[in-house]
């Protein structure tokens, strides 16, 4: 019998994960490492057993990891807000590096680690703003878009804020932080980006010296049950109640919450050590965010049978300069000049490897999954 710890495991993504792993496996021990939330709707807790974990200070994690065939990380902090910048990184960098630490010490045979497509940059050719997104990555041509995968990165790239410059400049802030030496915060832009980029790293670089089993994923845009938070349900809610009319001008990989859910437990169970993929929607689910807003738009007129207002992209400029008055004015509000600019670059990619080589099938239609969140933040 297969004994599976799972940080995060009451998050959005993380109760998806569990949810579709207590499906596939229901014989399988489930360990729900938690410091805070400790119930989903999406699963009972009867069906796991809860431990208490935080990954910023747990002495005994290695202990915590002992006996587990697997251990998946789910924990993080998603927070544009200017002020959260070293949570967000001591959580998503320094937080994954105990995570790390722990499954070597535990001897832990397979270690899921969850990073973000936003690690993979836009792909390698420019993005032009008045070309529909190619329909696949072998449809891209010069001036568009090429889908992101496993092997792009963002390095040197103009159109993605990322403040490092190479992998040894991302691993050096690793480092540096580990000696308390934060400074170099103070040049990011998007700390989220920079932080999954400095974590994709060091989960490379613990294999390559340290022998860590590490699967990566690279979730997409999750939209569906189980977001306890209001992120993406704050989003769809705005728009089908008519109270959000404007769209970043960026794009995204979106796809269902359940279909991530099936998706890493396949990495998890069936993926190879040391290799990474990306687990998002069909290639067709690269849309710009006026698009699918545009797609819940409709869907909630067709339900609540009344007409609403179009949806309008707006230029990046004028919402970066209006988000940093904002920011400065309302520090507490979630509208962040980092938001602005997350939602403003071109964050497309396929997850054509997952379904080679893991047989993952994400769904064909996002409408059940708006619906499915919509229902789930109304419960």
């Amino acid at each position: 019998m297969l004994r599976i710890g799972v940080t995060g495991a009451f998050g959005f993504l993380g109760a998806n994960f569990v949810s579709a792993l207590l499906q596939r496996l229901p014989e399988a021990e489930i360990v729900a490492f938690a410091s805070r939330t400790r119930a989903n709707p999406l699963f009972s807790p009867d069906k796991v057993e809860i431990e208490n974990l935080s990954i910023l200070r747990s002495g005994d994690m290695a202990e915590k990891f002992g006996g587990l065939d697997a251990v998946a990380h789910f924990a993080g902090r998603v927070d544009y807000r200017r002020r959260m910048r070293r949570e967000v990184w001591d959580i998503d960098v320094l937080g994954a590096k105990k995570v790390f630490d722990a499954a070597l010490k535990a001897k832990v045979p397979r270690l899921l680690y969850v990073s973000s497509i936003c690690a993979l940059g836009a792909g390698s050719l420019r993005y032009d703003q008045t070309a529909a997104l190619p329909a696949a990555p072998s449809a891209a041509t010069p001036g568009r878009t090429r889908f992101a995968d496993e092997r792009s990165t963002p390095y040197g790239a103009s159109n993605w804020p990322t403040s490092f410059a190479s992998p040894r400049e991302a691993l050096a802030a690793v480092d540096a932080s580990e000696d308390g030496d934060y400074s170099f915060i103070e040049s990011m832009e998007l700390a989220y980006f920079d932080a999954k980029l400095a974590a994709w790293e060091l989960a490379k670089r613990y294999s390559r010296e340290k022998g860590l089993p590490v699967i990566t994923i690279f979730p997409g845009t999750a939209v569906g049950p189980g977001d306890l938070n209001s992120g993406i349900s704050k989003l769809v809610n705005s728009v089908w109640e008519g109270k959000l009319r404007f769209a970043p001008p960026g794009a995204t990989a979106f796809m269902d919450s359940r279909d991530l859910g099936a998706g890493a437990s396949l990495a998890l169970l069936e993926g190879k050590i040391g290799e990474a993929y990306v687990i998002a929607g069909r290639d067709e689910h690269n849309l710009r965010y006026k698009n699918f807003m545009e797609l819940v738009a409709g869907i909630a007129q067709r339900e609540n049978g009344r007409n609403g207002a179009g949806i309008s992209a707006i230029p990046p400029g004028p919402a970066l300069f209006a988000a940093a008055i904002v920011e400065q004015v309302l520090p507490e509000s979630p509208l962040s000049k980092a938001l602005i600019l997350s939602g403003s670059v071109q964050n497309v990619c396929t997850s054509a490897k997952a379904r080679r080589e893991l047989g993952y099938e994400p769904r064909a239609d996002l409408t059940e999954s708006v619906i499915a969140c919509r229902k789930f933040s109304r419960s």
